[in-house]
């Protein structure tokens, strides 16, 4: 714990990663502020936990994508980050066809992945409800709930799932903030399931860390008339991968060798 803490104070005090990785070659002391007093006593409560770029948890996908978390803060089952998952996100106001969707494919491929998602109003909120196991990138510290109308799915990730965010566990949600924690949701996932979004929105954003980093993105086609639709639409005419049903995704796994028959 004190070398992650070490790494914490570090990492917030303004050194880079390769700073960092310096520092931890040398064996240097970190400097034990108000910070590191702070979060020694929140990591005191059992069911927080804080994992970084050189910890044995972080998780490996994310160290193949540029700019990755050098901290990330948790609350719930920390042994989540070390299974393969799978991120499902889409739009805060889903339609009746975007829900039955996302709770199908949600619970069918969480016997796989562990699925990934943002815990937003709308898609997100029924990716986590659905899935067996499920973890929460948050746009604000992991002591903040947000939105509070999700304080049921909050709380029932911190005692079967996960939450994780980058910022300071009491950290307030910001603009800002979601847009790097899409990038985590798209970097620590096998791939992404975009089922609705409009062309410019947190969705789309998602999706286009998915492929800078070189993942699968698949799609659900939708409704040409819907506004909601035109996300997936759009990325499945540019070349993403259009998916009906879960065991297009789950066979295109198996045929790569990620997944097994039998799994």
């Amino acid at each position: 714990m004190k070398k992650n803490l070490k790494i914490v104070v570090w990492h917030f005090s303004g050194y880079r990663l390769d700073e960092i990785e310096r520092k931890l070659s040398k064996d240097e002391d970190g400097e034990k502020n108000d910070l590191y007093f702070k979060l020694e006593d929140w990591l005191s409560k059992t069911e927080n936990f804080v994992v970084t770029y050189f910890d044995e948890y972080y998780p490996e996908n994310l160290k193949n994508v540029w700019n990755p978390p050098v901290v990330l803060f948790g609350k719930g089952k920390k042994s989540l980050l070390l299974k393969r998952s799978f991120s499902i996100v889409g739009a805060r106001k889903a339609s009746s066809y975007g829900r039955k969707v996302t709770c199908e494919f949600s619970k069918k491929l969480s016997n796989y992945f562990v699925i990934v998602s943002g815990m937003a109003m709308g898609i997100d909120s029924i990716a986590h409800n659905c899935a067996k196991e499920t973890i929460a990138i948050l746009g604000s510290g992991v002591d903040v709930c947000y939105p509070e109308k999700n304080r049921g799915i909050y709380e029932r990730l911190i005692l079967d799932g996960c939450v994780i965010s980058e910022y300071l566990p009491w950290k307030s949600p910001r603009k800002e903030y979601f847009r790097e924690r899409n990038r985590i949701i798209a970097g620590i996932s096998e791939g992404t399931l975009i089922v609705e979004g409009k062309l410019k929105s947190g969705t789309m954003i998602t999706a286009r860390f998915a492929l800078e980093f070189g993942k699968d993105v698949f799609c659900i086609p939708g409704n040409i008339y819907n506004e909601n639709a035109q996300g997936p639409n759009y990325l499945i005419k540019n070349g993403a991968f259009l998916a009906t049903g879960p065991d297009d995704i789950l066979d295109y796994y198996i045929l790569r060798g990620v997944l097994y028959d039998n799994c």
